[in-house]
């Protein structure tokens, strides 16, 4: 008899689950329960990589804001009814900034929920830290199993609390298929890709740029791509507008492939994160990336191998990294890109992603029983 599990994705985490779940349909029997907020997805796409699996596919609609009491309510119907499917284990990827943790101790068996967390060390300048910092203290506490998306996050968690059962599968390579785009990277541009947040530094980015226009007086182009809810105190920092690209807002999943086919370098100059979705889509599309050399980082970037790294927070260093990127020769481009290539395939291939989920899982029922 096949080991039953309940999934539950919000819909902001679709992109993580969705290379996995159908890759698994048919270990395991899996009831996958996606929570419609207000992330649009493709119904059709999910229905079709599950059709021939043992998978059944609930949308559960949530209409409340997560900060609204009524929310309360909601959650706990879904909970309800996760409950009445009497599955051996419930794996959970959604964030929780009021009800969904604290439902989920009231409700659940601990033995059997694991929760994917994402940050288990709130990046500063995360929206909302405090609220983030103060649920996350209460899922480490209360609850045991556990899947990290890094080694840095799994020490982090180990450093914090004891005794807990944690997973540890990287994000998989997040594909959004072919880019119809036939002029690929003939030119040397930078892009910045995904949700704007303080904490991500597009400041940074924003004043290097112009300071290696100043010192070099080369063209290029920086591409910023991405939602910002204060996009504003960014523009004004711009003096050379023709050096930018800007892309402010939700970018629909057809737009990606030509994005990062159309860039040579992916630039990440966090300050903080726990781990990085973009550097995934960008080693999906085999992108080297320059990145500030914060610890998190360094599993995921190794210097002159399949990137560059900057000293974080550091506009003269980042400037200078850019300088040596526009100065490769074509020549060092495809090194680099194989290279990167490479490094991808023995460190992120999806099949040994996959199972590690599996050995987990496995091992899990057999630890309860």
């Amino acid at each position: 008899m096949k080991i039953k599990i309940v999934w539950i994705t919000a819909d902001y985490f679709l992109d993580v689950d969705y290379p996995i779940v159908p890759s698994i349909g048919n270990n395991f029997e899996i009831d996958w329960y996606i929570l419609l907020d207000s992330f649009p997805i493709d119904v059709k796409k999910i229905k079709d990589a599950c059709k021939t699996k043992n998978i059944k596919v609930h949308f559960y609609k949530l209409y409340k804001k997560w900060y609204s009491p009524l929310s309360f309510f909601e959650i706990l119907n879904l909970y309800k009814q996760v409950k009445r499917e009497s599955a051996d284990i419930i794996y959970a990827n959604i964030s929780s900034y009021v009800f969904p943790y604290l439902l989920a101790d009231i409700v659940f068996d601990k033995s059997n929920i694991i929760f994917a967390t994402h940050n288990v060390n709130t990046p500063k300048g995360a929206r909302y830290e405090n609220l983030a910092k103060l649920n996350m203290s209460f899922l480490l506490r209360r609850f045991k199993n556990f899947h990290v998306f890094s080694e840095n996050q799994k020490n982090v968690l180990e450093s914090r609390v004891n005794g807990r059962n944690i997973l540890y599968a990287p994000l998989a390579l997040k594909d959004y298929g072919k880019s119809s785009n036939h002029l690929l990277r003939d030119k040397l541009h930078f892009l910045s890709f995904g949700h704007i947040r303080d904490y991500k530094r597009i400041d940074l980015l924003i004043k290097a740029v112009q300071l290696v226009y100043e010192q070099t007086n080369k063209l290029f182009k920086v591409t910023i791509a991405g939602t910002c809810k204060d996009w504003d105190k960014y523009q004004r920092l711009i003096k050379y507008p023709f050096l930018f690209d800007l892309k402010i807002g939700y970018i629909n999943d057809h737009e990606i492939p030509t994005l990062f086919n159309s860039h040579k370098f992916l630039v990440l100059p966090y300050q903080d994160l726990a781990q990085s979705g973009a550097i995934t889509v960008a080693f999906n599309y085999n992108m080297p990336v320059v990145t500030s050399n914060i610890q998190q980082f360094k599993e995921f970037v190794h210097d002159g191998i399949n990137g560059f790294s900057f000293n974080s927070e550091s506009v003269e260093s980042l400037s200078a990294v850019l300088i040596d990127c526009l100065n490769m020769t074509t020549d060092d481009y495809g090194l680099l890109c194989k290279q990167t290539n490479q490094f991808i395939s023995q460190n992120y291939s999806t099949k040994s992603i996959i199972d590690r989920y599996r050995t987990y899982f496995r091992t899990m029922l057999k630890t309860k029983k």
